[in-house]
């Protein structure tokens, strides 16, 4: 079976759960494990598919990624992360909330490249997770390694499986904080994102979730039309720094973190805008009028 296929078969059991009689109206408190979970994987990563990637998230102009043997991205990890995190999911117990999984922020350390012929082993961790009104947050930590056993990059993100109540309300439509005049913001790059920004990236990266294909698979989940992957926002955001900030150097960034204030419905316009604060690079992503902010965080270099 592949990747994609295995992917979308986990998401398919996750949702029969969400849908029993009475099961996912509200978070049941096992969906919150007291034991830390842990699971592991191998991995080889594909260059076709890493190619696609690059594609998707505005990074094939980086010289330095891509080809048999080059280096990946450092965000390309995601790919396999998200894989493995569905597994997690598939394995709490409870009922489980159909209310769809949202991406809320991450951390992202690479430490080392990977290259597209490497043979990479990958450990997610659950390192806390809590019920909340709006279903529950989870916060996962992952690492991977080279076939030389070098870890090779750390990151941590949190994400919210909301509850079918939190996903009947019109998430959608929850407006984007507005940007305030802030001092010191430089216009990095602009995007024109389509409708299909989802679809692109789910061929690309094996994340299938229905919020992010079409309109008709996004409103049982409370959105009005697809919004763009978190992962792809981020990959989107790293690559344009790499590019501008970091002369084309994969290896010059060392720290990406991001907080996502609100859903990016396809399409749009949005900007990616940086300042330093006191030798501190900080971005937002914000519409194309400069107003709302729907994504931001900081990031560093070597």
């Amino acid at each position: 079976m592949s990747g994609a296929a295995e992917q979308l078969l986990t998401m398919a059991k996750l949702a029969v759960r969400g849908m029993r009689p009475g099961g996912g109206e509200r978070p049941s408190a096992s969906l919150a494990p007291r034991r830390r979970i842990a699971l592991e994987e191998r991995v080889a990563p594909d260059p076709g598919r890493a190619a696609r990637y690059l594609r998707a998230t505005d990074g094939e102009r980086i010289g330095a990624l891509g080809g048999d043997e080059g280096t990946v991205s450092p965000c390309y990890c995601a790919t396999w992360e998200t894989a493995v995190t569905l597994r997690l999911l598939s394995q709490l117990e409870g009922d489980f909330p159909l209310g769809g999984v949202l991406h809320l922020e991450s951390e992202l350390l690479p430490l080392r490249p990977l290259r597209a012929d490497d043979h990479v082993r990958c450990r997610l961790e659950l390192e806390r997770s809590e019920t909340t009104p709006r279903g529950v947050r989870l916060t996962l930590t992952a690492r991977n390694w080279n076939g030389a056993e070098q870890l090779c990059s750390q990151s941590t993100a949190v994400y919210l499986i909301r509850s079918r109540d939190a996903a009947a309300s019109p998430a959608s439509s929850r407006q984007a904080p507005d940007a305030g005049e802030g001092e010191g913001w430089e216009e990095l790059h602009r995007w024109a994102l389509r409708s299909g920004a989802g679809r692109r990236y789910a061929l690309a990266s094996g994340d299938y979730n229905p919020i992010h294909l079409w309109s008709w698979t996004a409103r049982p989940f409370g959105f009005r039309r697809p919004i763009l992957h978190g992962h792809c926002t981020r990959a989107m955001v790293a690559h344009v720094l790499i590019e501008r900030r970091f002369r084309g150097d994969p290896t010059g960034l060392r720290r990406l973190g991001i907080t996502f204030r609100a859903p990016l419905l396809l399409p749009a316009r949005v900007c990616l805008q940086v300042r330093e604060t006191e030798g501190r690079g900080e971005f937002r992503v914000v519409g194309e009028d400069g107003a709302k902010v729907y994504a931001e965080g900081s990031f560093a270099g070597a």
